[in-house]
């Protein structure tokens, strides 16, 4: 049955246009008719400019012929100097004179930027940004030193920022510095790839006090200068923590009487199911979600299993079985005395760490009923995986990275890989690490996956028959992002001639 497109009224059409890539919107639409023309230049009002993705003409083509004709209609803005797209940011200032001409936009994205320069004009442009709510600063090496009091300040200053994201901000300082100012508006904070000091907590909560959402690592313990008022109290709802702390940071909960969802990583020392409890009964009284991530050594490397069976026993009792029904699971590794201490991981179910000792782990036991229930990771959206590690995999409907290390002592490691393949039906980036001293086959020849679009092989160094076969894999056929090592400047050009997706090549020439 064939439909008219034209037929239908124009809300719907506007809803239509909400799926479309700003590239794709207008090669499909622009021009047709006057009807099109109008519904595209003045009726929708919800482009996205996603520039994470896009080849370097569709760039040029986006910002020279359609970004004057909407300027005030974009409410999203990313950029991004990654693998994807390198080297973007030096047609910022070309396409981007002033970030003021988008005078509607909500979200603006930095994701890999390392301009000092197009940092300090952010800091100073952003604050003319009447409708901003979301700022994301992503894995940004700046190259040149930049205060990032400052930066925080001038976050903090901004009227209308609800979200804030920032995540692996380098060529500053990597520890938070607490705002001077106090914020009205923001919500939601996500601090990562750096640490948070405690005395830093009380005054970030205080600037912030309408803050409902926390997300960060705290890896240094020191006591507060004041103490807190035992009166007082947070508005934060979610908290995801990392701490490296001692146990006298269990004060700190009393502060947080509303917390509904709460993550805690906790790395070289643990709480046991008891003492989880006794915080939870007493801080905690509107807790709903508890997800639980718990790396230490064991205390006594002989009775691993006995050690294990204390710990999961202490998450037994009917606060967690019956009341919550929050089931948790140990993994281990069976070594002889002379390997030193034994690490223990324990995680709640459904497993959301993506830590190969999690997943690869010869020994786990679990408080649920039946341990094979939560054998699905659909939680995971990032995963690194060796050949003995499949075993414990359903299916990954969200997993989008796989990084895999590929083992000689297999005969037919393709085999073993492509089954894992067949299990992550969205994954877009395989990252594959071979052994090239001694690896005799060849295990991305013959893969196949109808999502993958990134390929990352930049260690393995490619000879010209492997290169052949690379070219002519379904993988590679499909592939726009490709990393790789080779010594000869031919195979490049028959890459580049030769894949007809692809948008970016980075080789290691050797």
């Amino acid at each position: 049955v064939e439909m008219n497109l034209e037929c239908l009224v124009n809300e719907i059409l506007l809803d239509l246009f909400e799926y479309f890539k700003i590239e794709d919107l207008f090669h499909t639409f622009y021009n047709v008719n006057y009807r099109f023309n109008i519904l595209l230049l003045k009726n929708f009002h919800s482009y996205h400019l996603d520039f994470q993705s896009v080849s370097k003409s569709d760039l040029h083509v986006i910002c020279t012929k359609y970004l004057p004709l909407i300027r005030k209609q974009i409410i999203s803005l990313r950029f991004s100097d990654d693998d994807n797209t390198p080297v973007q940011s030096k047609y910022i200032p070309i396409f981007f004179p002033s970030f003021l001409q988008l005078s509607h936009l909500r979200a603006l994205s930095v994701y890999c930027i390392n301009s000092s320069n197009l940092m300090e004009r952010l800091i100073i442009e952003w604050h003319q940004l009447p409708y901003l709510t979301t700022l994301s600063i992503i894995n940004c090496n700046f190259k040149m030193k930049i205060d990032f009091h400052t930066i925080i300040n001038s976050i903090w200053s901004l009227d209308h920022l609800v979200y804030c994201y920032l995540n692996g901000i380098y060529g500053t300082s990597t520890s938070f510095i607490a705002p001077d100012v106090t914020s009205l508006s923001i919500q939601y904070l996500f601090y990562q790839r750096g640490s948070m000091d405690w005395d830093v907590l009380p005054k970030l909560l205080k600037n912030t006090p309408y803050l409902r959402s926390l997300n960060t690592n705290i890896i240094d313990y020191s006591e507060p200068e004041k103490e807190l008022s035992s009166y007082t109290t947070f508005t934060l709802t979610r908290l995801n923590v990392y701490m490296r702390v001692t146990t006298n940071t269990l004060s700190f909960w009393k502060y947080l009487p509303n917390l509904s969802h709460l993550t805690v990583s906790m790395k070289l020392f643990y709480l046991d199911g008891k003492q989880w409890e006794y915080i939870i009964r007493t801080y905690l009284p509107e807790l709903k979600i508890f997800r639980l991530y718990m790396d230490f050594a064991a205390d006594d490397c002989n009775q691993i299993e006995e050690y294990v069976d204390r710990l999961l026993n202490s998450f037994r009792s009917s606060f967690w079985l019956e009341k919550h029904q929050w089931y948790v699971r140990c993994h281990w590794e069976k070594m002889p005395e002379s390997k030193g201490w034994p690490g223990i991981v324990l995680t709640t179910l459904p497993t959301w760490i993506n830590d190969s000792s999690v997943l690869g782990s010869s020994c786990y036991r679990s408080t649920c009923p039946d341990d094979n229930v939560y054998n699905s990771y659909d939680h995971i959206f990032k995963i690194l995986l060796t050949m003995n590690s499949g075993h414990m995999f359903s299916i990954c409907k969200k997993l989008r990275i796989l990084t895999f290390y590929a083992d000689k002592q297999y005969d037919h490691p393709e085999n073993e890989l492509q089954l894992l393949l067949n299990r992550m039906p969205n994954l877009h980036t395989l990252e594959l690490c071979l052994d090239e001293d001694e690896i005799e086959y060849k295990p991305f020849s013959n893969l196949k996956h109808d999502s993958i679009r990134c390929l990352d092989f930049e260690y393995y160094t490619f000879n010209r028959e492997e290169c052949e076969l690379l070219i002519h894999s379904q993988l590679s056929q499909k592939c726009e992002v490709l990393m790789l090592s080779t010594k000869h400047l031919d195979d490049i050009l028959q890459l580049i001639n030769q894949l007809r997706n692809l948008r970016s090549l980075k080789i290691r020439l050797l």
